[in-house]
């Protein structure tokens, strides 16, 4: 649901985003939502929700410079991890782009982007890398083989260090394991409508029909979305 205009006049743009998972906002907030997520991203090069509402706010506006600096950002952040989110937003923005910056992006899909001087773009923000590191992302820590561990929380670490693909496989694994538990379906469906990803969405909701447990409704909210995008 979009945010109301006349309840943004005057809030910080943390306050804007607090519990929304809005991608397009009204144009007057591009200016100090651009900003809000390049600090963010700055802060915690893996913000991941971050780095993906800035894309598509440089796609709506359709400010070349701005997109390719963020999808830069997005493939620095991921390295190697996120291979179906950084193929979908990158052919997202395909129009939007110079041929020679979705073939330089293209090219890395498989082998991920690491710091490089083709990378120092303007407005970049981790192209220079961080002080010590040229590697953004973390292993999520191991837990002890005798630990019990609660899906959710791990599939979150998972999440803190740009791991997608193995949160949501966690994740789908757990919710057939619990079926009852709300805040797995909850978390998982928001990786499927980050990611647009429908493939796995659909066969999820699948498996989901064929177990003896009512889905919680979320998922036909979700499914009902994903038609309408292909409307």
């Amino acid at each position: 649901m979009p945010i109301p205009k006349q309840f943004l006049a005057g809030l910080e743009p943390v306050f804007w985003l607090s519990g929304t998972t809005e991608l397009r906002f009204p144009v007057e907030l591009h200016r100090p939502l651009a900003d809000y997520f390049q600090h963010c991203i700055t802060r915690q090069p893996s913000d991941l929700r971050s780095h993906v509402r800035r894309i598509f706010l440089a796609y709506e506006f359709e400010s070349r410079a701005d997109l390719y600096a963020a999808l830069i950002d997005l493939f620095l952040a991921l390295g190697r991890h996120g291979h179906p989110l950084r193929t979908r937003l990158l052919e997202l923005a395909k129009p939007r782009l110079e041929e020679g910056q979705y073939a330089f992006l293209r090219q890395s899909l498989g082998t991920g982007l690491s710091i490089s001087p083709a990378c120092n773009v303007t407005g970049s923000l981790l192209s220079q890398g961080v002080a010590g590191h040229t590697n953004l992302i973390k292993p999520a820590p191991e837990a002890a083989p005798e630990a019990v561990r609660d899906p959710l929380l791990e599939a979150r670490e998972y999440l803190e260090y740009c791991q997608l693909d193995e949160a949501r496989e966690l994740l789908e694994r757990a919710v057939l394991a619990q079926p009852e538990r709300r805040e797995l379906h909850q978390e998982l469906l928001d990786i499927y409508r980050l990611t647009r990803d429908k493939t796995n969405f659909a066969k999820m909701h699948h498996k989901l029909a064929g177990i003896a447990h009512p889905m919680p409704d979320a998922w036909q909210l979700l499914a009902e979305s994903f038609r309408g995008s292909d409307g």
